[in-house]
């Protein structure tokens, strides 16, 4: 527990306990500030009950407990013990300062043991609250809330706050402005209206949020539900929900993640993603699940996905090994192939599955599929199809190769090879197809153009 020394009234000093590290380098920069603007203010001793500020430029000093109502100019309030009774003097007993009636935008600062409830008014200002369990209500004024390790309570309203919670537990709800809050406990912050900003930098908290809110998490464990047109990044183990018609989260580390609208997930590591709309995916990795309406998939190097899909979905692998599981999918796949060694496999929809410069393994599923190659940069893998012959609505189509003159195709066919069962074709830029389970390749068997 730290002391610091704050400018009292008639040559006085306040010691302002300090119980949290967060918060002792804000109050001896709060002590340095008065101490340097001393010579312009007025100091007086406050009293239980009403106080009136005598001119413009008032600091008022509390040394003992009790309910302090504030009148006039007022721009700084101090709380704490009065120094000299004995050196390590402290403030236990509660502070009560209501300063709705003050007309100047105020700092405050309190240290005592007992806690601060403080009550802001209409010209805004700061509240500074070093030690105990405080509560802070805000009013229509902006307000700058830093609060030390407490268990503490704040309650913004119409203005526009920056709340920087301490370490305790605390307990946060925002009202109607642009309101900015650090989180640095296990907190609950509620914030339905207005417009919202958090930053979670020690995890486990609870975060409920309207729309257009904007959360950073920096830890992991906690609970987020934010509303339409918000964005979410950063976090590990959370459990996030998007409550409108559309949001953002990014840089989510094993999240469980739902939608009731629209979702975009960008750079995403291994998460569970329920998207009720449709669902944009962007360079995630990892093994990740998930079930979406219309879904437009880009990977990246390590994606391994099961895909549950209700709608169209279209799937582009890049550079890197990347796994498509999309047997539960029932609507059509578009899956594209690049450089890597990829796995698609199609669920009960008519599938079309491209293959690409690396390898890729194809499994259609139970619809009528296309596997499709392209004579071009995007060509020359080494690529197996499964289950070619489980529905004779498969087809392989052969884009640019030229094989429909001069009887191309079958020039092809007759120089595959057959062994253990398979079939091996080599295309013209040196694409080779494996047809597991196939001897006899048919001209029937694909399209050209």
């Amino acid at each position: 527990m730290a002391i610091v020394t704050v400018m009292g009234a008639a040559g006085t000093n306040v010691n302002v306990t300090v119980d949290g590290g967060d918060t002792l380098a804000l109050a001896n920069a709060y002590a340095a500030a008065l101490r340097a603007s001393a010579g312009n203010k007025n100091f007086s001793t406050l009293q239980n009950g009403f106080n009136t500020a005598g001119s413009t430029g008032s600091v008022g000093v509390i040394t003992v407990g009790g309910a302090y109502a504030l009148d006039g100019a007022y721009v700084n309030i101090v709380a704490g013990a009065l120094s000299g009774s004995a050196p390590d003097a402290v403030l236990r007993a509660p502070v009560a300062i209501d300063a709705h009636k003050v007309t100047t935008p105020v700092d405050v600062i309190s240290g005592t043991l007992g806690g601060t409830t403080f009550l802001g008014g209409p010209a805004g200002g700061s509240f500074l609250a070093t030690a105990g369990d405080n509560v802070f209500i805000g009013g229509a004024g902006n307000f700058t809330i830093n609060m030390g390790a407490g268990n503490d309570l704040v309650v913004t309203d119409g203005g526009n706050d920056t709340v920087n919670a301490g370490s305790g537990d605390n307990r946060i709800f925002l009202g109607e402005g642009n309101n900015d809050v650090v989180s640095m406990g296990t907190d609950t912050i509620v914030g339905a209206l207005g417009t919202q900003s958090v930053t979670i930098n020690a995890g486990s908290s609870l975060v409920l949020l309207g729309a257009n809110a904007t959360v950073v998490d920096n830890a992991a464990g906690s609970i987020v539900s934010v509303g339409g047109g918000s964005t979410v990044s950063g976090g590990a183990q959370d459990r996030v929900s998007f409550t409108g018609s559309s949001g953002t989260i990014g840089g989510a580390v094993s999240d469980t993640i739902s939608a009731a609208g629209d979702l975009q997930v960008v750079q995403g590591v291994g998460n569970t993603i329920s998207v009720t709309g449709s669902l944009t995916f962007l360079n995630g990795t990892g093994m990740t699940s998930v079930v979406a309406g219309q879904s437009t998939i880009f990977g990246a190097a390590g994606l391994s996905m099961t895909l549950g899909a209700s709608g169209p979905t279209l799937f582009v692998a890049n550079e890197g090994n990347e796994t498509l599981d999309g047997a539960q999918a029932s609507n059509p796949l578009h899956a594209f192939a690049n450089g890597g060694d990829v796995t698609f496999v199609g669920g009960t929809g008519n599938d079309t599955l491209v293959g690409g410069t690396g390898s890729a393994t194809m499994t259609g599923g139970s619809g009528d599929n296309l596997f499709a190659f392209t004579n071009g940069p995007s060509s020359g893998g080494t690529d197996i199809i499964t289950d070619f012959g489980s529905s004779a609505g498969n087809l392989v189509a052969l884009y640019q190769y030229g094989y429909q003159n001069n009887n191309g195709l079958q020039g092809i066919l007759s120089a595959a090879t057959v062994a253990g069962g398979n079939s091996t074709i080599q295309l013209s830029d040196n694409t080779r197809i494996t047809f597991v389970g196939i001897t006899d390749l048919k001209a029937s068997d694909f399209t050209l153009s």
